[in-house]
This record gives C-alpha cells, structure tokens and sequence, in this order.
C-alpha cells in the first residue's frame, strides 16, 4: 500500500477528514448522511496559487489563479479535486511578458502531484479565454494560441509520483530563462509534462485527459515507471515534438490514447546503449490521425518511432492519414530481437500516404506482418463515425498547408467506429500490459486503471470501452 510522503494515513497532518451531517426526515424516518470530504494536509484557500505549496485543492465554482512558479517541496503532496480549475495569468505587473522567459509560470513538483478529476468535474489548468482566440477555428500555424507557449507546464524531474486523471493542460511551452534546471538550455521550450526522473522507482500516470497546445513535446518521460492510457492529445508541437517521448530507463505501457495532428509523431520510444534498465514500453489500441506533417525533416514520423535499442509490443494502433506508419529507426537501431509488431490498421487518403504505409519507408527496417491491414489508396476505410478523411496532404517531403493545421478535432468529430467497420476485430489480446504501476495506490483518491488489450483496432472498442474522451 503506497502511503503520502509526510501524510501518512495514520497521522493527523493526512487524517481523513469525515464530515457527516444526519438529518432525520420527519415524513419517512430517512437517515441522510453527507458525504465524505477528504483532506489530504491542509486545505488551500484564497484565490491565488503561492509557492511552496501543499496539501488540497478543493474544487469550486470560480477558478484559483497562477501568477508565478509554484513548487511542491520534497516529501510534500499537492492534491487537486475534481472540479478544480486553475487559470495561468502570469505576472499581473507585466501582462505583455506573459509567455516569455520571465513569465511563464511553472509547476515544479518534488514530492507528490495527485491531479484527480472524474469526466462530469475534470481538473483544468488553461490560459484566460481571450488569449485563446477561436479554439475551434483552423488556424495558421505561426499564429495559433495553441502554440504560442503562454506557461510551463509541470516539471516533474525531482517527483516520486505524479498522477494525472480526467484533467485538461493546455498552452504549453514557455522557455526556459538564463536560470535553466541541468538538462535544459536557456531558450527551450519547457514540456507540457516532463519527468526526467531524478528519484528511484518514479512513477508517473495519465489517464482520461485532454491535453491541447504544446510547443514542444507534451509528454516526456526518462528513468520512470509509467502508464498513458485513454488520453486525447491535440496540436502538439508546433514545428516539431512528441505527444509522448519516453525516453531511456522507461517501462510501461502506452494506449487507448487518440493522437490527431501532431507535428511529429504520437508516440516515440528511444533507450540508451548500456543503460541499467533498458527501455520497454507496449504500445497498443492507439488512433493516430493526420499526424506528423508540421515536422518537415527527412525521414521523421509521423505516428509511432521506436529507437536506440527499445523494446516492447506494438499491436491494435489505428493510423489514417498519417505523413508515415510504424517505423523502426535505422538509423538509431531500435532492439528489433525484442520488438513484437503487428495487426497495424491502415488507411491512406493519397497516393503518397499508401506508399509508405505498403513498403518499408525511408529511414525505417518496419516489415509488413501478416495481420496488418494495409491496401490501396482509401481501401479499408475505417469508417469513422464522423470525420473528415478527404484532407488534401500534399506529399511527404512537401505537406500541404492544410494538413498541417488538421490538428484538432471539431465539435461533430468522431473517431469511434461504426457498425460494420473493417477496423472491428482486427485485434489482437494474447499478450498483456505491462502494468509496472501496478504498486502505485493512494487509497481511496487514487489507483490506476489499466485496460487490457481489445479485439479491435484502435482507441475505441466496438463494445463501448477503451477511449472515453
């Protein structure tokens, strides 16, 4: 059983809190008992977010604000309700630096962050709605919000545990100024979430959240335990980046995410020659739509990269309209004695598209397997509920405009399957998740759920499970 740093379930500092009102009906004798709060630490108040900070957040109706970074020390919890919602405003003396590398607010969690929301009352930490411009309107690369890169994120490098569920990041991506954390350079674009672990036996989770708008990669993890399963990513990486980059030292599992438009690929696995403990993530039931054509250099992805002596399983992933399928690098020779690939779902739009999902693509030793579905141009629609699947991409070495700002997904989108699809039971279940989070439980806030692997192909299964957003 995990137990708070500094909160342990039997001292007071983390006590459950029960606050139970009985009211006994005069009309029919029912007992009606509130229900429970818990508190882990002290709870928050005030409006204004300071550093260090620790304890609960409690959700509410009007929103807390983020002016500068905040920090959760070593051996600390922060915990966010449901419900919460955090707008970054940055330094309210300086409105006009806001986004620069003196104004761009950040969390950095030493301790614990547990960001728990449920589907009704998720957890949000977004900008101010005008600096948003029209979230649902195509938008010119070099000027959409989504890129501009208005805060940092959560820096996560010193954590023991981060768990993120049912909550929404998005505008991510300010630089690092002069004062730059080791690994990183003044000038770089911070990550939506990284956590290049410091600590042993890190653990990180993502589950159920929408993350929207990175500069830079959203996601990007080292040396952790880690599970990203049920998410929907949008608009990451502006001219380059990784929804998820799981760097060397990883282990876990990736899927059920649903990964459109991306700059560079949707999931990239890389380890380290050497390293004590090589990378080994199962990448599986994924959808990848049009992603990888705002990343322009030769021979980079386009949905899935595996690298540098990786390992894992790679099965059940949907990819349409991608700039490339499954690659395993060349150059950087992933371990192809311990990668197991197949039943990859595929459907091209063009000419260009089909050829490289159909032949080994520039740069790549992928193979076709023999339960891939692959074909001609626009043969095996998956038939989406709703999308647009006719998007002119130009080629591979010259995207189309168009393409590249195919990046969301609008309101009458769909990328659940209909009746009938070709994509149903083109899956595969005879292997498992690796699960190495499995020790990972906060009793009673948070345990992670991880979803086996589906009959069909991609993010979401004809029977109603896997992806929820």
């Amino acid at each position: 059983m995990f137990m708070l740093p500094n909160y342990s379930f039997s001292r007071a500092a983390a006590a459950v809190l029960l606050f139970s009102a009985a009211a006994l009906s005069a009309c029919d004798d029912t007992t009606e008992v509130a229900t429970p709060e818990r508190v882990v630490g002290q709870k928050f108040s005030g409006d204004t977010l300071k550093s260090p900070l620790k304890g609960t957040i409690p959700g509410r109706d009007k929103p807390y604000y983020m002016v500068g970074d905040v920090t959760v020390n070593d051996g600390d919890t922060l915990w966010l309700q449901p419900g919460v919602k955090i707008i970054v405003v940055g330094n309210p003396k300086s409105p006009s630096t806001f986004g620069q590398a003196t104004n761009n607010p950040t969390f950095f969690i030493n301790g614990v962050l547990l960001s728990v929301g449920t589907k009704e009352q998720p957890v949000t930490i977004t900008i101010p709605d005008n600096l948003k411009g029209d979230p649902t309107a195509v938008q010119d690369v070099a000027s959409d919000p989504a890129f501009k890169g208005y805060w940092g994120g959560i820096n996560g490098d010193g954590a023991s545990l981060i768990a993120l569920k049912w909550t929404n990041l998005g505008y991510v991506g300010g630089p690092y100024g002069a004062n730059a954390p080791t690994g990183y350079a003044a000038g770089d674009p911070k990550y939506g979430v990284s956590m290049l672990a410091k600590k042993a036996n890190a653990q990180f989770v993502l589950e159920d959240s929408y993350l929207h708008g990175s500069v830079d990669d959203f996601i990007r993890v080292q040396s952790a335990k880690f599970s990203v399963m049920r998410n929907r990513f949008e608009k990451t990486g502006k001219g380059g980046g990784e929804a998820v980059n799981v760097k060397a030292g990883c282990t876990g599992d990736i899927a059920y995410n649903v990964f459109v438009g991306g700059a560079t690929n949707g999931v990239k696995v890389a380890s380290v020659a050497g390293s004590a403990v090589q990378t080994n993530v199962n990448t599986y039931n994924n959808t990848f739509f049009n992603c990888g054509y705002r990343q322009t250099k030769s021979g980079r992805g386009g949905s899935i990269n595996y690298e540098v002596q990786a390992k894992g399983l790679v099965y059940n992933n949907l990819i349409a309209n991608c700039r490339f399928g499954l690659r395993m690098r060349s150059d950087d020779t992933p371990d192809l004695a311990n990668i197991k690939y197949n039943n990859q779902f595929y459907y091209a739009n063009t000419a260009d598209q089909a050829a490289q999902f159909n032949a080994a693509t520039a740069g790549s030793l992928t193979t076709d397997q023999n339960a891939d579905t692959r074909g001609a141009v626009q043969a095996n629609n998956p038939r989406f509920q709703s999308v647009d699947l006719a998007t002119a991409s130009g080629t591979t070495a010259a995207p189309s405009a168009l393409i590249q700002t195919s990046n969301f997904l609008k309101a009458a989108d769909n990328l659940r399957l209909q009746t009938g699809s070709p994509a149903l039971g083109k899956g595969r279940t005879d292997f498992q998740a690796l699960n190495t989070v499995s020790s990972f439980n906060v009793p009673g806030i948070f345990q992670p759920t991880i979803t086996a692997p589906g009959a069909d192909a991609g993010a979401y299964l004809g029977n109603g499970t896997g992806n929820q957003q």
